[in-house]
């Protein structure tokens, strides 16, 4: 079939309102059904017809190379991260079925999908000529993110702006820098390498018993960073292989830079988590103005009780929550240490005595003003805590 703006344009209309229907598969009672049989039929139907009726495409074969090349090692980098993470902080156990038979329900249900989207993807895309593929490959990555936003789910809720914020930073935006990443793919007359990095980032999640349980902010940054790192690779690789290459845009071009910019923000990331021997603590309190003020971090050594004397600052844990006080007495009863500690704002010293397993670690400095974007961060989740107990009530 020759090539045509407006078979493609109905095609991407057709799987738009597919998809918005889809959305209404809760209000329905259909939900199973839409993901055991609906859902990956729909796609292999359609992925079936544009193989049979849609013309062959060619691609650049040591572009295609270098492209898996770098989409396997970029799959392999976001699971090693996310491994390490789990190891830094906690495994949480598989929502999915591990089993045999689990992993060929996933398959059907998941990856069959992944597959047929992303032949159709790049089937559509190349069946408009150049001029008009970067406008087909943008309608068609607006259209998927459309159809995976579950918006019904929305409809009539309060929701707390963190909630918000997280929906945000670890479904949207995740998906777009994905599907930038699989609609450049297809530009350059492939699609093999966007199946690969979504099965190798989707078959640890089907078939290990247990995950990593990342941080928000941690998930939202790898699902992210990485399809566009890939995306900047592979435009770096295609100037490469150009016969007359433009020096000014190859350097220009070269993505290395970005790297030690990503890596930095995942050690930050780390690095608040308290991972690291060090960490940061943002105050939200009085209690210990003028020498720590609101707004301020203070920045945390771990440490045990006889690290710590009177005149130092420590954090501790109490039920629920950590205090910052300082020390001043320090007792020792049947072999255990025990803290009296009183904020330097405060009039009287705090109550109960500190027991040497509730000690943290203690402030070796402090850095000013920058812990409000945490402490803003806190205001929300206590936001987002009281809609859900106004709802369960």
């Amino acid at each position: 079939m020759q090539k045509s703006k407006l078979v493609t344009a109905i095609i991407i209309l057709i799987i738009l309102i597919y998809g918005i229907l889809a959305n209404f598969r809760f209000a329905l009672g259909l939900n199973g059904l839409y993901l055991y049989i609906i859902n990956p039929v729909f796609w292999l139907l359609l992925c079936a017809m544009l193989f049979f009726t849609l013309g062959k495409n060619y691609t650049n074969t040591k572009l295609k190379r270098k492209i898996i090349q770098y989409t396997i090692i970029s799959s392999l980098i976001y699971l090693i991260v996310y491994l390490l993470s789990g190891l830094f902080v906690t495994f949480g156990k598989n929502p999915y079925s591990t089993t045999l038979n689990g992993l060929i329900v996933n398959l059907w249900m998941l990856g069959i999908p992944i597959f047929a989207k992303e032949y159709i993807r790049y089937k559509l895309i190349n069946n408009v000529y150049d001029r008009d593929k970067v406008k087909f490959a943008i309608l068609i990555a607006i259209v998927y993110i459309i159809i995976d936003i579950n918006f019904t789910s929305f409809i009539g809720k309060t929701l707390a702006t963190l909630t918000i914020v997280k929906y945000v930073s670890q479904v949207i935006v995740p998906n777009i820098a994905k599907n930038i990443l699989f609609s450049y793919i297809s530009i350059q007359g492939d699609f093999i390498p966007s199946i690969i990095y979504q099965l190798i980032t989707n078959l640890y999640y089907w078939v290990s018993p247990i995950l990593p349980n990342s941080p928000w902010a941690m998930s939202a940054i790898i699902d992210s960073v990485i399809p566009i790192i890939l995306v900047l690779y592979i435009r770096y690789e295609k100037i490469k292989l150009r016969p007359i290459k433009d020096r000014r845009a190859f350097i220009d071009t070269n993505p290395g830079s970005v790297i030690p910019l990503v890596v930095t923000i995942i050690l930050v990331i780390w690095f608040a988590l308290g991972i690291f021997p060090i960490k940061p603590v943002a105050i939200a309190t009085g209690s210990m103005e003028k020498e720590i003020c609101v707004g301020d971090v203070a920045i945390i050594q771990k440490c045990n009780s006889n690290d710590v004397n009177v005149g130092d600052i420590i954090e501790y844990q109490m039920e629920g929550y950590t205090v910052i006080h300082r020390i001043i007495q320090k007792n020792q009863r049947n072999g255990e240490f025990y803290f009296v500690t009183k904020g330097d704002n405060n009039d009287l010293p705090d109550v109960a005595e500190v027991k040497e397993n509730q000690l943290i670690g203690k402030v070796v400095f402090k850095i000013k003003y920058i812990g409000y974007p945490a402490i803003w961060l806190h205001l929300l989740q206590t936001e987002e805590q009281t809609i859900e107990v106004e709802k369960g009530n």
